[in-house]
């Protein structure tokens, strides 16, 4: 899979790499950007970041720089289609609104191609482990990579559901568009070493408990606010879909699912496709994406000292109060 570099540059002591990859499914390459620190840690894994559905790798560059700072080398892919510059191009009558191939097929063809170029040592890192990180659609496509092929029963699920359909769960329209396309055979023979997603969904890709067949750590951030996928109706069930002792859910009081977006300001001011109503935002999201920040770093470092995290409950910090919660936990919340 050939790449090719266009520009390098540092910050600080960042270095962010751009490059094209060329992938077979794509008519044009698609783009990534990998940041490193020059102090990057060989024994830390590579993290590849997904945006969400009309997300871009600007709104999570609080993520990349942290992490990166603290000697993970972080990828961040550009799903062309699927990505904000297609929905400004739709909004302005220039190109067609994406479909299933855009949100699913192509953004999992993606994944694969990077990992692929991983594994084959193209991105120049001592070794091919990886951690698989997203916020909405891009956890989403983590979890479809890394598990198993949505239920049978997906078309009969999203019959039952849509007909019940409330505006409180707008995931279930795009879950229901998996049954659309084939799902792609994986090229990478690796697992993820972790997984981390931010306001999650799939309880109609994944219905019952440990359905997903993930085994892998996996940490989900949701905020109480989040009315795209309700915490309590779709990512609880996510989260019950998966096994793994360290398992953990962080829950902050207030964030919504727009809380781990940073919008860039200029972009803000001369587009209308950004701006959300602060009703929708919710508390305070850069405290929201400072706390998630401290407790992705310390999942991280329990999952390498395979130590297994804490519960926590009704605490505070940043002036947000939020729980790390377990499986056994949410069950019980879920069942009264």
């Amino acid at each position: 899979m050939p790449l090719k570099n266009t520009e390098k540059k540092s910050t600080k002591d960042l270095i962010k790499i751009y490059k094209k990859i060329y992938a077979p499914h794509r008519v044009k390459p698609f783009e990534i950007e990998i940041w490193k620190s020059n102090k990057t840690n060989d024994d830390k894994e590579l993290i590849i970041f997904m945006p969400g559905l009309g997300g871009e790798i600007n709104n999570f560059k609080w993520i990349g720089n942290e992490l990166a700072r603290r000697g993970w080398p972080i990828l961040f892919i550009d799903h062309r289609g699927s990505n904000l510059e297609s929905f400004i191009e739709v909004l302005e009558g220039k190109e067609t609104i994406p479909g299933s191939a855009d949100f699913f097929l192509y953004r999992i063809k993606d994944l694969d191609a990077v990992l692929k170029a991983h594994e084959n040592g193209e991105f120049g890192l001592t070794n091919d482990s990886y951690i698989l990180m997203g916020h909405s659609l891009g956890a989403l496509i983590a979890l479809l990579y890394e598990g198993n092929k949505p239920t049978d029963q997906l078309e009969d699920k999203c019959d039952s559901a849509l007909k019940d359909f409330a505006i409180t769960n707008l995931s279930k329209l795009l879950q229901c568009q998996l049954s659309e396309i084939p799902f792609p055979k994986k090229n990478n023979t690796n697992k993820a070493s972790a997984i981390i997603g931010f306001n999650s969904f799939g309880s109609l890709i994944w219905p019952k408990e440990n359905s997903t067949g993930i085994k892998t750590p996996t940490l989900l951030i949701g905020g109480t606010y989040d009315l795209i996928t309700p915490l309590m109706n779709e990512q609880f069930k996510v989260f019950s879909a998966l096994k793994n002792p360290s398992n953990r859910f962080l829950i902050i009081e207030g964030a919504s699912h727009f809380s781990p977006i940073r919008v860039n300001k200029s972009y803000e001011e001369n587009n209308d496709v950004f701006k959300i109503s602060e009703s929708f935002i919710g508390s305070e999201p850069i405290l929201v994406q400072d706390l998630s920040t401290k407790f992705i770093v310390e999942f991280l470092k329990n999952i390498k000292d395979q130590k297994i995290p804490a519960v926590v409950k009704n605490q505070r910090d940043l002036g947000l109060d939020f729980h790390l919660l377990d499986l056994k936990t949410i069950k019980e919340i879920s069942e009264n």
